[in-house]
């Protein structure tokens, strides 16, 4: 056993260590140069490299990306932080970048040397900053690093939402894409959903990015350099024909400026100088059109569009009389695989036969929600002989052929042979579980009944007695229930401020090592705190509802707002450069929600 977790250990260490590999990169861009060291993993102290034979003509710009996948109700979080620099070649050649270094936790993770074939570029104005350059095509490089009270406009960062399709049918699916786009220059921090958008009328899935980051590219707009990156994707099903939404949704940003009037001393005091400035930027709502299916549909047509197909297995090698055997169904394919609900199957009228259990192995990607989904159905074979379990029939609408098609599994033939228990055995177990008196007739308890509670007898009184005292019993020990539950819940109501700020506690102490539990604790205190003061179900906790609840219960609006947007801060919170004041203040809002909520219980 020692061993066994000394290897787990050892093998989380070493994913531990390949997860946080610092990775440099350089892109050529018509004799400029950027240089990215990115690391997957939230890092600081960056040292960079000699640039002995270049000029920095902009940089480091450090940009910091989480990723926030929800699956059943929990959300899992992965950060990539990134420094870009934007160079020229002093002299052409084979030029070699060393390595550079940041911290992740207690320990140095260097990158590796790096060797490109450099031209030498242009070079910077008389007074040392870097100027607009210009290239032969006539599109400009914008290398001017943001100073503190520069206006952040659309034309510096924007968002935008692409789809892969404008006119689907019902159930087909589309991608649903958001790109950010930065100039150089910009140093963008972080960028994060204002509100988990509601996609109305469809059925979405979130797809993961690739490697858990956010991949950019330099691409030219109007004459602009600007770096572009995938933050957010979604797989979405319309479950309605007609037009229908895809809503305006708004992301939080935090673009880091850089303030070069500070004398030595007070930009050490202050971070290096760097400010970080929150900008909001809102994505325009999209129609799509859906076509209805094409009437008349099949039957035994559930819903499902794709391409598909369906295969049978018996998974029990042999058939016994009594026993539970196992007739498993999978489809494989792309398309709208969660809502496929089972086929129906036609057993034999000498089987048992139960619900089908279902097991989805499916994966979201930019092609689609492709995979399988089996269904396994018990059945109990009554009688011994030769049976068959006919085809099961599958229909989909095919979005190639624009066209309903149905498929089959092959029937299955079996042979089922006497089990270790007869018919009999099975029935007796059944009855004896829904009674208690064994191998006396029907009329013979009914006579037996009679005699023990006959009018006067000494039974007939005994068994009122005991009747009437279970009774009383049964009513003392739920009116002490009762009692204790009503305590138990208004000492838990009483405490429920308390509890809460001391669960903020503890999250005040994770700021100083930089812990991305600080966000958990503080959820969990917001989120505890309404349990325990409005005595809900923790399963019905949701924005929506929390905030449903605060109102109902006289609470102001902007109360209700203030505390539902604490709790969305926590749940999709990513790190900028002032991160440690961020949390401050989110502290500092949290404790003064909940004292101002709890003084309003209280009156």
């Amino acid at each position: 056993m020692k061993r066994i977790l000394v290897f787990i250990f050892a093998t989380l260490f070493l994913v531990q260590i390949k997860a946080q590999t610092l990775n440099a990169s350089i892109d050529d861009f018509g004799g400029y140069y950027r240089l990215t060291f990115t690391i997957t993993s939230q890092a600081s102290d960056f040292n960079p490299p000699s640039f002995a034979d270049l000029e920095i003509l902009s940089g480091p710009n450090l940009s910091s990306f989480s990723n926030i996948q929800i699956t059943n109700r929990q959300a899992v979080r992965s950060s990539t932080t990134s420094y870009t620099y934007i160079v020229s070649a002093k002299k052409s050649g084979k030029l070699t970048i060393g390595s550079a270094s940041v911290k992740v936790g207690n320990r140095i993770i260097r990158s590796k040397p790096i060797t490109f074939n450099a031209q030498a570029g242009r070079s910077s104005n008389a007074n040392g900053n870097s100027a607009n350059q210009s290239h032969a095509n006539g599109n400009s490089i914008d290398n001017s690093v943001q100073q503190t009270g520069t206006p952040v406009t659309n034309r510096d960062l924007f968002i935008d939402a692409t789809t892969s399709h404008t006119q689907v049918n019902e159930q087909e699916a589309i991608l649903l894409t958001y790109n950010i786009h930065y100039r150089a220059g910009v140093g963008l921090a972080n960028t994060q959903l204002s509100v988990i958008p509601d996609f109305k009328g469809f059925i979405s899935q979130e797809i993961p990015l690739a490697g858990n980051q956010i991949q950019t590219n330099l691409e030219q707009r109007n004459g602009t350099t600007y770096s572009t990156g995938t933050i957010l994707q979604y797989l979405l099903f319309p479950q309605q024909s007609g037009k229908l939404t895809i809503p305006s949704i708004t992301f939080d940003c935090t673009v880091v400026q850089q303030n070069n009037h500070l004398s030595l001393a007070d930009a050490f005091f202050n971070g290096g100088g760097s400010i970080g400035v929150k900008v909001q930027r809102r994505v325009p709502e999209k129609t799509i059109q859906v076509k209805p299916l094409p009437q008349p549909r099949p039957a035994n047509f559930s819903g499902a569009v794709g391409k598909f197909s369906i295969s049978g297995k018996l998974l029990n090698p042999s058939i016994k009389t009594n026993d539970i055997a196992t007739y498993r169904i999978t489809i494989n394919g792309s398309g709208n695989l969660k809502l496929i609900t089972p086929p129906s199957i036609a057993f034999p009228s000498d089987f048992d036969s139960y619900d089908a259990k279902t097991n989805e192995h499916t994966k979201a990607t930019t092609d689609g929600l492709t995979g399988r989904i089996t269904f396994d159905y018990n059945f109990v074979a009554r009688n011994t002989g030769k049976y068959e379990i006919p085809a099961v029939k599958f229909t989909y609408f095919d979005l190639e052929s624009q066209s309903y098609k149905t498929i089959q599994t092959e029937g299955i033939h079996l042979n089922v042979t006497q089990g270790e228990h007869s018919n009999a055995d099975i029935d007796r177990q059944l009855a004896l579980l829904h009674s208690d008196i064994k191998d006396i007739h029907a009329t013979d308890k009914q006579h037996f009944l009679s005699a023990i509670y006959k009018w006067g007898t000494l039974s007939f009184w005994l068994i009122n007695a005991i009747l009437v005292i279970s009774f009383a019993m049964l009513m003392a020990f739920f009116s002490k229930y009762m009692k204790k539950q009503s305590n138990h819940l208004e000492i838990r109501r009483t405490k429920a401020g308390k509890t809460a700020l001391q669960k903020l506690e503890l999250a005040e102490q994770t700021i100083k090592a930089n812990d991305s539990k600080f966000y958990t604790l503080v959820s969990q205190a917001l989120t505890n705190f309404i349990f325990d003061s409005f005595n809900i179900e923790q399963a019905d906790l949701n924005a929506s509802t929390i905030q449903s609840l605060l109102l109902e219960n006289g609470f102001a609006a902007d109360v209700a707002e203030n505390f539902v947007k604490l709790i969305q801060t926590c749940e999709f919170a990513q790190y900028a450069p002032s991160a440690e004041t961020q949390r401050i203040e989110l502290l500092s809002d949290a404790r003064q929600s909940i004292n101002t909520i709890q003084q309003g219980i209280k009156k």
